[in-house]
């Protein structure tokens, strides 16, 4: 997948580098035991078309390039030239398939779903 800032093409790369550069930001420690938790951010902010964790993913998955660009030149982009629900989108379905990604990214949907519809089944509970 490529994306194009300020005239120039980047190209987006989501294995393992952008799950580790994503998990240091993102993860829980636990008697003593840490676990990444970039793909659930990742997943969380693409599904709701959020654009600070729009901007975090991009800047995380142009690691590839030799002429990164910077924070400042994505939030531009965004602000400016993105279309942020198809980016958004493009992006789910990039990870959604990619080697690194696809398990994980199946179990978080699959939890997010579950924990949408516990929360409607509370709330049809308490309303009746």
């Amino acid at each position: 997948m490529q994306i194009k800032i300020n005239g120039k093409d980047y190209e987006l790369n989501f294995g393992i580098r952008w799950v580790l550069l994503m998990n240091q930001k993102h993860n829980i420690t636990q008697n003593g035991l840490s676990q990444g938790m970039g793909i659930n951010q990742a997943v969380a902010s693409l599904k709701q078309y959020d654009p600070v964790g729009l901007s975090e993913i991009l800047l995380n998955a142009t690691w590839i390039n030799k002429d990164r660009p910077t924070s400042a030149d994505i939030d531009h982009y965004l602000d400016t030239d993105a279309d942020i629900k198809k980016l958004c989108d493009g992006i789910l379905k990039e990870i959604e398939t990619a080697n690194a990604t696809k398990t994980q990214v199946k179990n978080v949907l699959k939890a997010m779903k579950q924990a949408q519809e516990r929360a409607m089944s509370n709330n049809l509970e308490r309303l009746g």
